[in-house]
Order: structure tokens, then C-alpha cells, then sequence
């Protein structure tokens, strides 16, 4: 997620002057100088001292560590500090950074890789309006955003965060079904993964209800209604709320707040 910021970053302003990268991995740090032009460094608190905006694109376990032997270190209430770490709260990071430090706390999702992400961003307690638009117009680089209170976080992870899993184990069973049907593999995922791409399409310009859509589909006694006869025999929406009711308890236990 970091490289996916990075990438659309890198192309919006000027790399040298605005942008400042730390990498611990010595493969990942080569990888990320040699594909982006620009110099990467090991030193989590040469970031902090000097970048006015710091995103802490780290994952949940290494999150305490770098936390309280780095960031505390340098940051200051004239910064912003923005973590996109799963589980970890605004609150939780103020216990160590201090109340009055400005924290807001994003989530992307995996549609950040091509400029489709739609991430949530949430204010810490110090948190300015003038904050928020930042980070808005930051995560606005990889695509759309919603604010959204930090309560709701949970909420939003099992939605946007797992979401595109959930597409795609749909898309997985339309592409095994078009091969069973005699389609070949490759003309069955062109067939199944354009339709896809077509229908969100659809839905986001049209501005019209799924359920109004799917009804243009449906023509009564057609093939669309017999698939769907099968749907609601099978009680698939059910089916899908638990699917992401589960996710949502889950995040609640694995958040630290």
C-alpha cells in the first residue's frame, strides 16, 4: 500500500525536493530507487525530523516498534502523522505520541495498485479540518475518499478493506462455472472480469440503485430470473451479510485501542 501511494505520488510532485522514503529491507529500498528515480533511506528519523506529513505504511506487528523507537523521537505537534496500519487506532497512537499530536487514520484498500482505491480517513482527537484535507487530498491520488468517524472503522474493513476479496471469489466461481459450461479458461476470465468491470461501471454512471438495475436485467421467465430463483433459494444475500458481519467482529478483536 505504501508503494501503491508512493507510485501516484511520485507522479504529482516534485521527488527531490517533496517526497522522503525509508525502507528497512535492503531488497524492497533497491527495488524502490531503482523503479522511482529517487534516493531511499534506512532511517526512519531522518522522515520524522524533516517531512512536515508522515504516513506510517508499516505492517500491524511492526507497528509499536517503530512507533515509540522512531517516531517519538522527531515528530512534533506541527506535523501530521497518518497511519494506514490495520487494527490500530487513532487513540492507541496517541497514548504514545501525546493527545495534542495531530493523527489521522486512513484506510485503503487493494484498488490503490491501479487508482481505484476508495479509502476512509478518520481525525485523531487533535486532529484540524485543515488535516483532514490534507490527508483527503493525499489518498485522493490513489482515488476516491470518504471521512468517516473512527467508530465506523470496523465497519468500513469489512466492507472496502476485505471487499475486493469478496469480488473476486465471486468472479473465481463465474470463471470455474463458464469452464465447466465448455468455455476455454482464458475466454471465460475476458468473459466474467469485462463484465464485471462493465457492470461497476454501469452502477457508477447511471447513479441508479443496484436493485433497479438488476431488474433491467431480469427479463420474467429468462435466463437472469432462473439463476437468481437459485440465489434466493440458497439465500446468497444472507449468506453474504454474515460473510461480512464476521469480518466486522473479526476487525473489532484485532483492533488495539
Amino acid at each position: 500500500m505504501g508503494e501503491a501511494l508512493l507510485a501516484r505520488l511520485s507522479t504529482m510532485v516534485e521527488k527531490s525536493a517533496s517526497l522522503m522514503v525509508s525502507e528497512a529491507d535492503a531488497a524492497r529500498r533497491d527495488y524502490i530507487q531503482t523503479k522511482y528515480k529517487m534516493i531511499v533511506g534506512i532511517d526512519n528519523n531522518a522522515v520524522v525530523k524533516f517531512a512536515d506529513v508522515i504516513i506510517m505504511a508499516v505492517k500491524p506487528q511492526d507497528f509499536d516498534s517503530v512507533l515509540r523507537q522512531e517516531v517519538c523521537c522527531g515528530i512534533s505537534t506541527e506535523k501530521l502523522l497518518i497511519s494506514i496500519a490495520a487494527g490500530i487506532t487513532t487513540k492507541y497512537i496517541e497514548k504514545t505520541v501525546g493527545s495534542d499530536m495531530p493523527v489521522v487514520r486512513a484506510m485503503p484498500n487493494m484498488g490503490a495498485l491501479v487508482g481505484e482505491s476508495i479509502t476512509s480517513i478518520s481525525k485523531g482527537s487533535s486532529a484540524t479540518s485543515y488535516d483532514m484535507d490534507t490527508a483527503r487530498e493525499i489518498f485522493s491520488s490513489i482515488g476516491d475518499v470518504v471521512e468517516v468517524d473512527e467508530k465506523l472503522v470496523d465497519a468500513v474493513t469489512a466492507i472496502s478493506g476485505s471487499g475486493p476479496a469478496y469480488f473476486f471469489y465471486l468472479i473465481e466461481a463465474l470463471i470455474e462455472a463458464a469452464v465447466e459450461l465448455g468455455l476455454e479458461p482464458e475466454a471465460a476470465k475476458r468473459l466474467v472480469v469485462k463484465t464485471a468491470v462493465g457492470s461497476a461501471r454501469l452502477l457508477e454512471t447511471l447513479k441508479e440503485d443496484p436493485e433497479n438495475l438488476r431488474e433491467k436485467v431480469t427479463s420474467k421467465g429468462g435466463t437472469t430470473e432462473a439463476a437468481l430463483k437459485i440465489f434466493e433459494k440458497k439465500a446468497v444475500k444472507r449468506i453474504i451479510k454474515d460473510a461480512v458481519k464476521a469480518a466486522h467482529r473479526r476487525s473489532k478483536e484485532l483492533s488495539k485501542g
